[in-house]
């Protein structure tokens, strides 16, 4: 089953309705007519408005949250006790302390808890980590740019926790998993007084940098998706990867890139990182092992790294 039914939970629930071997029994929103509508467009049977009312319908396995942040560790919790496996999105929590909490529940139970960390998934860049953990990095520079309407949609997330977030576990997969000794950040307020705009600096203990900028300020009639890309520098090496959009452009009535971010239809089936990532997930339910990256702890470690970064940029603006 799938809860929350926004862009990225009907995409999810899209994706898993033509997934073989995975049925998707149920949808679930607070406001049951959105899940409604889509569960009469993929023929799904149950609705439903909370996490106790899918408990209560008995027909799940698994369960994919992808709600508010504010309400991920609680309804993990929840589907756990009555035995189902958990497919959170990212952020896990709202905070450190309530990510951690999740941690004695996993490791006592046969559950699995797996974080939605995408990015682990995408067909470039888990090669790149995987090239790069064996020969190390001096430095590398991740970037997110994001449309101005981000803010509108998100007004309660920082561009820390919303989009660097995806960067900083690619970072700390690149640094396998060794925590970083100098954590710094700055941000910039837009209208209303809601940062817009970050930039933050991890330094390992070996000399190793990465830094970080992720802003929501492109103008009007920039691709929806924005651009991402980053950039490693090892001591013989220099790579970058333009993750989105991807090298496909269209230019017709104006430029596109029909194959933004890595998640389309190939004759009629799902490629890209979703698919994967749910393929990794329903492994895991199987017996496989939860992907480095997307476990519990790897989430713990993500979060303490964007409070740390938050706590920065806090106290410049405060000064």
């Amino acid at each position: 089953a799938v809860i929350g039914i926004g862009a990225f939970g009907a995409l999810h629930a899209r994706t898993l309705a033509l997934f073989a071997g995975v049925h998707l029994v149920g949808l679930g929103n607070r406001t049951r007519s959105k899940a409604e509508g889509l569960a009469r467009e993929l023929g799904v049977e149950h609705v439903f408005t909370t996490v106790e009312e899918l408990i209560a319908l008995k027909i799940a396995d698994a369960l994919i949250i992808a709600t508010h942040t504010d309400t991920h560790v609680p309804m993990a919790r929840a589907a756990m006790a009555a035995g189902m496996h958990v497919l959170i999105e990212k952020p896990v929590g709202r905070d450190l302390a309530e990510v951690q909490s999740l941690e004695e529940p996993c490791q006592k139970s046969d559950r699995v808890v797996m974080a939605g960390h995408i990015c682990m998934f995408h067909s470039q860049i888990n090669p790149l980590i995987e090239r790069v953990r064996q020969q190390g990095f001096r430095s590398a520079h991740f970037v997110r740019h994001r449309p101005r309407g981000l803010l509108d949609l998100f007004p309660d997330e920082h561009p820390i926790t919303l989009t660097a977030v995806h960067d900083l576990y690619v970072a700390a997969q690149m640094g396998n998993g060794v925590e970083p000794e100098y954590f710094d950040a700055m941000d910039a307020l837009g209208p209303g007084g809601k940062a817009d705009h970050a930039w933050c600096a991890l330094r390992w203990k070996n000399g190793q940098v990465a830094t970080f900028h992720s802003h929501w300020i492109l103008p009007d009639g920039s691709p929806g998706d924005g651009f991402d890309w980053l950039e490693v520098f090892g001591h013989s090496y220099h790579t970058r990867l333009n993750t989105n959009p991807q090298n496909w452009i269209w230019t017709q009535d104006k430029m596109s890139w029909p194959s933004a971010l890595e998640i389309s239809m190939v004759h009629g089936r799902p490629t890209g990182m979703l698919i994967e990532e749910l393929r990794s997930f329903v492994a895991a339910c199987d017996g496989a092992p939860i992907p480095a990256g997307c476990r519990i702890q790897d989430a713990v470690q993500v979060q303490s790294w964007m409070e740390q970064l938050l706590k920065s940029a806090q106290s410049k603006r405060a000064s």
